[in-house]
């Protein structure tokens, strides 16, 4: 009897410290979490929403080798294949608050590295060429008070989010710009239709949302220099993964309607994985793929969407 009322005596103990352990470390994170300001917060939650920042539209790594949209396009260069080798070297948040209760917060993000090109000397013979690749990425999200608690974090929520707009910025030039996407279903119907990227705001509980495996095809007017920039569209980008790049065309060729008038066309199924996901506008000036002496000069929109069953 006295054995079993000992080992109740030591497991009562053993169960008090692990409680006020759990109970001090519960303690500190909460007087950490405290101990933040509004502003402080809100930067945490935009950077912490890892299915929407987490995942990288523009990085490619080594993919573009299968890229076939760009092969013989037989200019200055002949290049095979292009893609970008970059890293976030820098990350700036701004929080400008409409009231005690509204806050707009804008992420600005440096994406640099290389841009890469692959280019046939002979049949033989290839060679790669890097060109120093500098951008920014940028996007909003608006947040309101949800609640009045001592922990700025827990008061908080993120309730809508824009599209990301990547440009090449100083000492790269940017000439190329993206004036307006529209997406449609197989259907006809409109999924989305963009102009003001930043201005734009999606509800981030009720997304843009798309069927799996639902075909969808996009339209996005273009400005740039002559020869016109060459557009490539990033689909079903989500956190953990992505399908290859497909080519978009201004040459008059179904779904493209007019060819040479600016407008770019490219369709894409949606993948089966259901969840947030991004699909990235990518149109780079024609002499940095064409050119081995042009600097890179490049433009994007990651627009986030929803797969549903």
């Amino acid at each position: 009897m006295s054995a079993k009322i000992s080992f109740l005596m030591k497991f009562g103990l053993s169960l008090a410290v692990v409680l006020l352990l759990f109970g001090c470390e519960e303690s500190t994170l909460n007087s950490n979490e405290s101990q933040i300001t509004d502003a402080q917060a809100l930067e945490e939650l935009f950077l912490d929403d890892s299915d929407l920042e987490e995942p990288d539209v523009w990085q490619d790594g080594s993919e573009g080798i299968r890229d076939e949209g760009v092969q013989s396009l037989d200019e200055e260069i002949d290049p095979i294949a292009w893609w970008r080798i970059g890293h976030r070297s820098h990350t700036d948040v701004v929080v400008q608050f409409e009231d005690d209760d509204h806050a707009v917060i804008t992420r600005t993000r440096s994406f640099d590295g290389s841009f890469r090109l692959l280019t046939e000397l002979s049949d033989e013979s290839m060679e790669t060429i890097d060109k120093p690749m500098y951008n920014e990425l940028v996007r909003k999200a608006y947040a309101v008070r949800v609640d009045d608690t001592p922990y700025p974090r827990r008061n908080w929520q993120i309730v809508e989010v824009t599209p990301e707009v990547m440009s090449s910025v100083d000492p790269n030039p940017h000439t190329v710009q993206i004036l307006n996407m529209t997406a449609v279903r197989g259907d006809g119907s409109v999924i989305a239709d963009i102009s003001d990227p930043l201005n734009t705001y999606f509800d981030r509980e009720n997304l843009p949302a798309v069927a799996a495996g639902e075909p969808v095809t996009v339209y996005v007017e273009v400005e740039g220099n002559i020869p016109a920039p060459i557009g490539m569209l990033r689909p079903n980008i989500y956190r953990g993964g992505r399908l290859p790049r497909l080519p978009l065309h201004d040459d008059g060729v179904a779904p493209d309607e007019i060819e040479g008038d600016g407008v770019y066309s490219g369709s894409y199924q949606v993948g089966y994985r259901l969840g947030l996901h991004q699909v990235g506008l990518d149109f780079i000036d024609d002499q940095t793929i064409n050119d081995d002496e042009a600097p890179y000069d490049a433009s994007g929109w990651g627009i986030p969407y929803r797969v549903v069953s």
